[in-house]
């Protein structure tokens, strides 16, 4: 081994939940929200995805959508250590309910990994 080289074995393996949402109206994106989420996470090569929650047809203006509010209600259950999503928008569009939504998910101490921060 390398000096200064990782061991990846020795780092503990993470849990994903994927979460994805489409608007109220969209084209059905959420496939390829969900193909870009399980790529992204098989290519780090640092975990396993544990669950898959999607809203579909769902505005991301008002309040979480019932899958993103059931995901932050389950997480300790689910012994996640990661919410993936592909963007922030996923999780709303307004700012004070995306802080809410981040501040919950944190509380509960896990991890947020954005495909596309914007």
């Amino acid at each position: 081994m390398r000096t200064g080289a990782k061991d990846k074995s020795a780092a503990p393996m993470r849990r994903y939940a994927i979460y994805v949402r489409t608007a109220a109206g969209g084209d059905g994106g959420a496939e390829k929200q969900l193909a870009a989420l399980r790529a992204a996470i098989t290519a780090r090569g640092d975990g396993k995805i544990a669950c898959e929650y999607v809203d579909t047809n769902v505005s991301g203006a008002g309040g979480p959508g019932p899958r993103l509010q059931a995901l932050i209600e389950e997480l300790p259950a689910l012994a996640v250590t990661v919410v993936a999503v592909t963007g922030l928008g996923r999780l709303s569009r307004s700012q004070r309910t995306l802080t809410e939504v981040l501040a919950a998910i944190e509380e509960r101490g896990v991890r947020i990994l954005v495909l596309e921060p914007r």
